[in-house]
């Protein structure tokens, strides 16, 4: 059984975690660093992220983030089940390997996945806590 019931509930948990993350003084800047534009494009629920590094953020953040179709174009775009990304946040399933394994696919120049790639360590704290804030702890994996 997928962990979100439907798109609704994944970008609630998406958008505080995403939100978070970019107020973050540590890894935002390493972010905006990277001047990417990376899209998460994921299924079961089907939902799209597009985290903007490129432009200039709205006041307090180091990057903005967009749920759903965007104009945009991204430099790396990351394809996979929302199963796979929900446990990717949490640090339970490496990127490489889920690429390697065929569990998630990328689209672009994947060597710009490495620019963000120092970032996440970091993440992998903050996505459960985010869980628990919104009272979702059933959500994070063992």
């Amino acid at each position: 059984m997928p962990y979100f019931k439907d798109q609704e509930e994944m970008y609630a948990v998406q958008r505080a975690f995403f939100d978070r993350v970019a107020r973050d003084p540590e890894i935002g800047p390493q972010l905006q660093k990277s001047k990417l534009v990376i899209r998460f494009k994921v299924h079961d629920p089907d939902g799209i992220v597009t985290i903007n590094c490129r432009d200039i953020p709205e006041a307090g953040k180091y990057f903005d983030t967009v749920f759903g179709d965007s104009d945009l174009q991204p430099d790396l775009t990351l394809l996979s089940s929302a199963d796979i990304n929900h446990e990717l946040w949490q640090g339970k399933v490496n990127l490489v390997t889920a690429l390697l394994g065929g569990k998630a696919r990328a689209e672009g120049d994947i060597s710009q996945a490495v620019k963000f790639m120092p970032a996440l360590n970091p993440i992998f704290d903050i996505y459960p806590q985010v869980l628990k804030d919104l009272g979702r702890a059933d959500l994070i994996t063992e």
